[in-house]
């Protein structure tokens, strides 16, 4: 599955998006424990469908002075070594090399600092009244459960030293944060169209877009991968099989067959199989890395049309549609897409600066002691 997780960071690296990284950050952020539970195979249904998020925050202890188990102080609550070990772990685990001393310890600086963020959070949320409901919590644990066949699900809690309450309390703890951001800072922010001109203005040139295509696949691989839900997608087990099944695959579409509907059914594609083979609208070069033979094959088609044979590429064989074509050039602001992906990016650049100072004026109205701090300071210089 490394191959196909390849291929899907690369589609999605090409899609019709003139922002850079830094205009779509958040600042609250996936919860680490789930972030961390896949490793570098994060499905995108997971990250769009449940955005916003905690990391795990810190249960309450005694209010008495600080034990070597205790690394911070949150308010009168403890967080112990215990709780931030864990949470660092979870981090650790899948790294390719083992974190130096120095490492480790900023690591631990960072997750602790992020840790007593969100108990804030979490504290002013219930100030407010706002909590999840067992109906939003049961919502979110589905689809996150959904991306996983059950085995797969036991084998990663049990690696994780999970159970399912954790899990669904760390979704309450998400949601809660989620209702406090909506409520204070997300449901205020405006873009106004004076703002979005501005924008378009200044950043011309990122509209200056190259020919694209908007293309859909079915992929077809003899890999078999029980995290895949659509039901005939795992029943080739060697080249030639698979080969033989998107050659019948083919004939179906050619035959009449909604091409969505065969994807949803058949494409081992996990990211776009679910959306009928959607790959959205890519430029010829983004093709052409993906692979050549898909790349010539493109330039073959007429819109509507899919290829008439089965391409083989080194993530599987594609059964490959053409459903819109695209000229480039310089994209005007009249652009419906120019106007939604400008408002978002300014919203995006807004709801950023409104999180990070909200975070901050969240901490300055708190009681924090991070004794692990303390004790790194003290040490400083000392033999380990």
């Amino acid at each position: 599955m490394k191959a196909i997780s390849l291929m899907r960071q690369q589609w999605q690296s090409t899609e019709y998006n003139t922002r850079s990284p830094a205009d779509s950050g958040v600042v609250l952020e996936w919860p680490l424990f789930l972030m961390t539970m896949e490793c570098s195979v994060m499905k995108p249904l997971i990250l769009s469908a449940l955005l916003a998020g905690v990391l795990v925050a810190a249960s309450c202890g005694s209010d008495s002075s600080a034990s070597a188990n205790v690394v911070a102080r949150v308010n009168g609550k403890d967080i112990t070594a215990a709780q931030l070990d864990k949470q660092v772990q979870l981090q650790l685990n899948g790294a390719e090399q083992p974190a130096s001393p120095e490492e480790l310890q900023d690591l631990k600086l960072q997750v602790l600092n992020r840790i007593i963020n969100d108990q804030i959070l979490l504290e002013q949320a219930a100030a407010a009244n706002l909590s999840a409901s067992d109906a939003e919590v049961d919502v979110k644990f589905n689809e996150f459960k959904s991306q996983y066949s059950e085995e797969k699900m036991q084998d990663l809690l049990k690696q994780q030293k999970m159970t399912v309450d954790d899990i669904r309390n760390e979704l309450r703890k998400s949601i809660t944060i989620d209702k406090l951001v909506n409520k204070e800072i997300t449901s205020k922010i405006s873009v106004t169209d004076a703002e979005i001109k501005q924008f378009y203005e200044k950043n011309r040139d990122k509209y200056n877009l190259p020919e694209s295509y908007h293309i859909a696949h079915i992929l077809v691989t003899p890999v078999a991968d029980p995290d895949l839900h659509n039901g005939k997608n795992d029943d080739a087990k060697t080249p030639d099989e698979a080969r033989q099944k998107a050659a019948r695959l083919l004939k179906e579409v050619q035959s009449g067959r909604d091409f969505g509907v065969v994807a949803k059914e058949s494409s081992e594609d996990p990211s776009s199989g679910p959306a009928g083979g959607d790959l959205n609208f890519q430029p010829l070069q983004a093709i052409e890395n993906i692979d050549p033979r898909l790349a010539q094959a493109v330039q073959k088609m007429r819109v509507g049309e899919t290829y008439p044979q089965v391409i083989e590429t080194r993530f599987g064989f594609h059964i490959l549609k053409l459903t819109e074509k695209e000229a480039g050039g310089q994209k005007d602001l009249s652009d419906p897409r120019v106007q939604s992906d400008a408002r978002q990016t300014i919203f995006n650049r807004k709801d950023q600066t409104l999180k990070n100072a909200f975070s901050e004026a969240a901490r300055n109205k708190a009681t924090v002691v991070n004794y692990l701090a303390q004790r790194i300071l003290e040490t400083a210089g000392k033999a380990q």
